[in-house]
């Protein structure tokens, strides 16, 4: 599919700095992020992931302990849907 169309954000000058270089540290570019996050969000029909303002480390010990047992529950209950990498990068395929 040709890419034809420009999306533009503002955003700092230094959050942009970094997350290009986050990106370019795993091979891969702030834009084909921002790809994937579209794709991941349309096939989900939502949003991908939920942001958070609490990192892993600031978690007490029994409370990432609360919450990975949640997480076990969420998967075991099926209130987590999964998706092989090959069905989330390219559904067309898996439906032709």
């Amino acid at each position: 599919m040709p890419m034809n169309d420009t999306v533009q954000i503002t955003m700092d000058d230094d959050m942009k700095t970094e997350v290009e270089e986050l990106y370019r540290s795993t091979g891969t570019s702030f834009a084909e992020a921002v790809r994937v996050f579209a794709r991941q969000s349309l096939q989900m029909q939502g949003m991908p992931s939920y942001p958070t303002l609490v990192c892993l480390e600031d978690l007490t010990p029994q409370e990432f302990e609360r919450r990975m047992m949640q997480a076990e529950a969420d998967v075991d209950a099926g209130r987590v849907y999964t998706r092989t990498s090959t069905e989330m990068f390219h559904p067309k395929q898996i439906l032709e």
